[in-house]
């Protein structure tokens, strides 16, 4: 039912103290001094569900939410990092205290990504292969490009930035499908899994690129106003 106003002077000035009151409760809700209310109002954000930005907790979630694309190669691979924020910052770090080994591992992670999660599609081996929220194939010629470009980059013993591979036994098997995949053979899912195997490798991962993340998240500063500001918007 549509309530009516009585008739003359008396309606419109009830129309016009309703129509005053709701647009006081639309500037309220709307309308703050951004220097005077804008510290509390992120401090409230900051208490409930919202939270401003910070760094991943660990370098796998880092690598799973650079977001990397089937189509990554190894002359893309710097664009793809830099395109990440947090990403980017820790390859700042690392530049800056001259860790170019672990740059190298760090690009090699990025790269290998697509190939982590065509195995976990294919095989189920998310328990070693660590996260498990991608899920999805690759064509073959995706994975031969990708297999030949790792290799190539950090894996050969002609390239400039060879990974500190300690397990000579499985770069020996990795030789050989290199060579296979020269000779147009498919290369396997059994294949797929060694290489990724090169990830956890000690000198890769525990001795390698992974401490130096933890000390990263040591010193990664606190978020900005800019940032909070971000978080809520």
């Amino acid at each position: 039912m549509q309530a009516e106003f009585p008739m003359g002077s008396l309606g419109c000035l009830l129309q016009q103290n309703i129509y005053s009151h709701g647009k006081s409760l639309l500037s309220d809700f709307y309308e703050f001094e951004l220097g005077r209310d804008m510290g509390n109002y992120c401090s409230f954000a900051g208490s409930g569900n919202k939270k401003a930005p910070s760094p991943p907790h660990t370098l796998e979630e880092l690598l799973y939410e650079v977001g990397v694309k089937d189509d990554i190669s190894a002359a893309t691979v710097d664009q793809v990092i830099g395109s990440s924020p947090w990403a980017n910052k820790f390859r700042l770090y690392l530049k800056s205290r001259n860790l170019s080994g672990d740059e190298t591992i760090l690009r090699f992670l990025v790269l290998i990504q697509p190939l982590k999660s065509c195995a976990n599609f294919n095989n189920n081996h998310a328990q070693i292969l660590g996260h498990s929220k991608i899920h999805h194939g690759l064509t073959e010629s995706d994975r031969k490009r990708l297999f030949m470009d790792i290799f190539d980059t950090f894996l050969s013993e002609d390239s400039e930035d060879v990974l500190p591979l300690s397990n000579q036994a499985l770069w020996g098997d990795l030789l050989a499908t290199s060579n296979a995949i020269k000779a147009g053979l498919p290369v396997s899912m059994e294949s797929i899994i060694e290489i990724i195997q090169v990830r956890k490798d000690p000198g890769v991962w525990d001795e390698g690129i992974e401490p130096t993340y933890m000390r990263f998240l040591k010193q990664a500063p606190p978020p900005t106003l800019t940032a909070c500001i971000l978080s809520i918007l």
